[in-house]
């Protein structure tokens, strides 16, 4: 099989396994929402995860990140057995920075927690201590398995790596269900411990499988771990840029109602669950096209895949995000209302969904565009860029929430994003020239036109339909929501049939033409 194929079928069973995890992911986030809903202890342990992701997040992932070019130079210029002990010695320095910051984090937990959330007081506040205290060690074994994965997919094996979120959700989830009424959330925290514990042990199995052997290596002077810092610093920059923001907007909510950090959380799951199901798979397959035409300077083939993508993105996402806008009451009550998630829950949760949805499509445009400069080996034009909107959520974060309150926040994101997105055109279009905005602008006009028209239909038929259905059986209202979305879904496609022929056989026409490249070259 050639290289090109066994590319289209290992992309093709990752993006399947990850959705089977986002579903779980989802799941898991159910089920919190039935046993905590948007209480105080949600607000707490929302609050408590993000607190090991400032102190590491940007560590790890820059980490993983960087661990497949070195390990594969390895692999190819010394052997195997070099690469393992290059992967060994990284796992031991990494290992011992992480445990030196964890126990940092035990001693300094309660001044973490205030720096984060200022708002917090009394029991809100000392719960969110012990949260934070029990989490901590998680980004000890985080950074061992995203080393684990980056030598697995340096040997071109994905299957496993893409499946360690699966039995992770599937932990949280029987925990939750089980013993979260009973131990309350502090047993959920307990379970995030043993699930990403997993996470790592699952992965070593294929490694030792592969000839790889734990053997406990510290030098801070290798060699291969100073070029894992040096290629790391560039992508540290990026994801601590996001972590600010992340920051940000957590203590910001802090001084909201409580349930409003929950309420953000859950909006912005569902939020993200549509752009990993209908964008992912259009920015994974687009990347290697456009490197390979970025690589032999085919400017013509590389505006033709652009142009392919950015259409796809903006025919599936403007409906998907009026959909989101119009639907976000029923949506949010057939999968979240119930156990403690209540009305309130619900009517939180709508708001933050309002305003996230209105920058969806922006963002799946975001990582498109983002790959397109990455495939010309640009990556200081995407971080710029995203610095850029991180200012900009911040500055609009202080003013809208003092309006929109929980809303503020959300849009904030949402225009950020938008603000982004139009930067990475005019980035691109001055790097390029003509990159085909009048086409791409087309398509924006058609799929708008088509859901605005969708959005108005569904709204009334899902208001007139729901008045006539028995309001104590939950079935009726996920049945109605079903019939809404599949009818919305009809009526949109026929607007766009009309008006562009060519669109409703896009994606089909776009993969065949995106693989046919991969294969030819």
């Amino acid at each position: 099989m050639s290289t090109a194929k066994k590319t289209v079928k290992a992309a093709s069973v990752i993006m399947i396994i990850t959705l089977l995890s986002k579903v779980f992911g989802f799941l898991r986030d159910m089920a919190l929402a039935s046993q905590f809903g948007t209480s105080v202890s949600m607000d707490a342990y929302n609050m408590a995860t993000v607190i090991p992701m400032i102190l590491f997040a940007a560590v790890t992932a820059s980490i993983a990140t960087t661990v497949v070019p070195i390990f594969t130079e390895y692999l190819q210029k010394e052997g195997k057995q070099k690469a393992f002990d290059f992967i060994n010695n990284l796992l031991g320095v990494v290992l011992i920075a992480t445990v030196v910051l964890t126990f940092l984090g035990f001693i300094f937990a309660p001044y973490l927690v205030k720096f984060v959330a200022p708002a917090f007081t009394g029991e809100k506040f000392e719960l969110t201590v012990k949260l934070t205290t029990i989490l901590l060690p998680t980004m000890v074994l985080i950074a061992a398995s995203n080393i684990f994965t980056g030598a697995l997919q340096a040997m071109e094996h994905f299957t496993v790596p893409a499946m360690i979120g699966i039995p992770y959700n599937i932990i949280v989830i029987t925990v939750a269900i089980l013993y979260g009424s009973k131990f309350g959330i502090t047993i959920v925290a307990y379970s995030i411990i043993i699930a990403t514990f997993i996470q790592a042990l699952m992965q070593l199995p294929v490694l030792y499988k592969l000839g790889y052997k734990f053997k406990l290596r510290v030098n801070f002077k290798d060699e291969g771990v100073k070029r894992v810092i040096l290629l790391a610093m560039p992508v540290l920059m990026g994801t601590g840029i996001q972590t600010i923001n992340v920051y940000v907007d957590r203590v910001i909510a802090s001084f909201l109602p409580d349930g409003s950090i929950a309420a953000l959380n859950y909006a912005n799951r569902l939020n993200m669950f549509a752009l990993g199901i209908f964008s992912t798979a259009i920015a994974t397959v687009i990347y290697p096209v456009l490197s390979k035409h970025s690589v032999a300077d085919d400017k013509e083939g590389f505006l033709k895949s652009l142009n392919f993508a950015v259409s796809g993105i903006l025919y599936v996402l403007i409906p998907v995000s009026v959909g989101a806008m119009v639907l976000r009451v029923p949506i949010i009550k057939v999968l979240f209302e119930r156990g403690a998630f209540d009305e309130r829950s619900t009517y939180l949760t709508s708001i933050a969904l309002f305003y996230f949805a209105i920058g969806m499509t922006a963002y799946g445009l975001r990582d498109v565009l983002s790959r397109s400069f990455y495939s010309m080996k640009d990556t200081k034009t995407p971080m710029i860029n995203g610095a850029m909107a991180v200012l900009l959520n911040i500055a609009l974060n202080l003013i809208l929430v003092r309006y929109l309150k929980l809303g503020g926040l959300a849009l904030s994101t949402s225009i950020a994003a938008i603000f982004t997105t139009f930067l990475l055109f005019t980035s691109l279009k001055r790097k390029l020239g003509k990159i085909g905005g009048k086409y791409m602008f087309m398509s924006f006009i058609k799929a708008m036109f088509a859901a605005i028209v969708m959005g108005v239909i569904v709204h009334f038929m899902y208001n007139n339909l729901i008045v006539k259905m028995p309001s104590d059986k939950r079935i009726y209202e996920v049945i109605v929501l079903f019939i809404t979305i599949l009818v919305g879904a009809i009526i949109y496609s026929t607007i766009v049939l009309v008006t562009d022929k060519s669109a409703f056989s896009y994606l089909k026409k776009g993969i065949k033409f995106l693989n046919s490249k991969l294969v030819r070259n």
